[in-house]
């Protein structure tokens, strides 16, 4: 499964939402059937773009659930522009 999220984060949050988002990113690649966290800062606005790529969405959905990934969402309430965009796709395993 691969998950994509983006944030605009408002320009004086900016380093407390990257100490956030490092934080959220070494709990989450320390999971067991997390595959790959990537991360994306467009070089010209405060917006950034994380790749997560996950096991199933089972895997996904007990992420969801951990307390540094509610803390992370709770967190982005107070750093971001807008709500995040989230979207998420399937990918098939092999046979």
């Amino acid at each position: 499964m691969i998950v994509q999220r983006q944030m605009s984060v408002l320009e004086e949050e900016l380093e407390e939402f990257q100490l956030a988002l490092k934080h959220y990113v070494d709990s989450a690649s320390a999971q067991s059937g997390c595959l790959h966290v990537s991360i994306q800062k467009l070089s010209n606005e405060s917006r950034f773009i994380v790749y997560e790529f996950w096991e199933n969405s089972s895997v996904w959905n007990r992420h969801l659930q951990m307390n540094y990934s509610k803390t992370f969402q709770r967190s982005n309430v107070d750093f971001l522009e807008t709500p995040e965009l989230l979207s998420t796709m399937l990918v098939p395993g092999p046979i």
